[in-house]
């Protein structure tokens, strides 16, 4: 098996920064992963990162937009987090005529992922500078 290691924290999002400053935006989490490797390879070749760790990173810089292109999945009737960051979800919920309380869609409490109950799934992810 190769020798591989995970770079810190604190090295993939400056490194990070320093991408989206330069492209100003990034198409995928695939993309954007395989260009911060490519700079920390520099430094140390058995670094390694996901496409999904570079996302997760990339959430929690305040400079950083996280876009996610979606899809509709028919299937999913509730979920219990949130699919692009994996947070606490809440329900979006209204009164119908009969008064009562009804959930018809759900909301993530730390990203700006939303979806009704036939629920998008995202398919694609965009990673946008903002200043």
């Amino acid at each position: 098996m190769k020798e591989r290691k995970i770079p810190a924290i604190a090295k993939v999002s400056d490194e990070m920064k320093n991408v989206l400053q330069r492209r100003l935006k990034v198409e995928s989490q695939e993309e954007l992963a395989a260009l911060i490797l490519k700079k920390l390879r520099k430094e140390n070749k058995i670094f390694s990162l996901s496409p999904i760790r570079a996302k997760r990173i990339a959430l929690t810089i305040p400079e950083i937009e996280v876009k996610a292109k979606t899809k509709k999945n028919h299937t999913l009737a509730s979920i219990t987090s949130c699919p692009v960051c994996e947070s606490a979800i809440s329900p979006i919920e209204v009164k119908n005529l009969a008064n009562k309380q009804i959930i018809i869609g759900w909301k993530c409490n730390k990203c700006k992922y939303e979806s009704d109950l036939e629920a998008f799934v995202p398919m694609k992810y965009s990673f946008l500078w903002k200043r």
